[in-house]
């Protein structure tokens, strides 16, 4: 994983090598087909590549994951502290579950940590992601479905025998809550991440619908804080998959 300071690091020692291949080819306006070949090679990840993502908390919780591995027998749950926070061997009876929810994670930190589940080709890996990409990256929707493409291309390429289920974002609560996040944004992504499921032969489970009220919100019994879930909310969800869990 790379963190800003040695991103800025490797840019520098790019800008530096560069410097010194003029001097080494004597530029002159004949090389510039040459030169500007060798830029497009550099992909620059800081500052335009958002890695907020990037906490203490996220290297922490990778680190346990490749210290605790999964096998081709396990079902892993992917996603941010909503799934981070759940009990799932608990919640759903079942031993072989793996929870790979890191609070405050994106789309791109799914992406950023993909080898470790690929390593265990799980037998089942269902991933809900994406709402702190609204919350707190203010990602616009299509850049949310990118990030999931490619998610879901290196999992089909990468582990194949695995059944990815992807789970639809849950409804947040702003009506009773101070969340700047709109339930229509979400929707919206729901529905494209329904429409890659059908193109990448995934299930999607619409977990939407159990959680949202007559007014278009997270019930009020399943939150605390207009996002994450209580007891009953976490309850709810594990009978909402229950059945492909298994």
């Amino acid at each position: 994983m790379i963190n800003n300071q040695s991103t800025l690091t490797v840019f520098f020692v790019l800008v530096i090598i560069f410097l010194g291949m003029i001097l080494r080819f004597n530029f002159n306006i004949t090389n510039l087909p040459f030169f500007l070949h060798q830029i497009s090679k550099i992909k620059l990840i800081y500052p335009f590549d958002d890695q907020s993502y990037q906490t203490p908390y996220y290297q922490k919780k990778v680190q346990e994951f490749y210290q605790n591995p999964g096998t081709d027998q396990d079902i892993f749950l992917v996603g941010d502290s909503l799934t981070d926070q759940g009990n799932w061997r608990q919640l759903l009876n079942k031993t072989n579950l793996k929870n790979r929810g890191i609070s405050g994670d994106t789309t791109k930190g799914v992406l950023n940590r993909l080898d470790e589940i690929i390593n265990a080709q799980p037998q089942k890996i269902f991933i809900m992601i994406g709402v702190n990409d609204l919350w707190n990256e203010t990602k616009t929707v299509d850049e949310i479905i990118s990030n999931y493409k490619e998610i879901l291309t290196t999992l089909q390429n990468q582990t194949p025998q695995s059944t990815i289920y992807i789970q639809s974002l849950l409804p947040i609560n702003n009506r009773d809550y101070p969340i700047k996040i709109d339930n229509q944004d979400i929707m919206e992504v729901n529905q494209k991440l329904q429409i890659l499921a059908t193109e990448f032969n995934d299930e999607y489970l619409d977990i939407y619908s159990y959680f949202v009220d007559e007014s278009n919100q997270l019930k009020m019994s399943y939150t605390d804080d207009g996002v994450h879930l209580t007891p009953n909310g976490y309850q709810e969800w594990a009978n909402a998959i229950a059945k492909w869990v298994k």
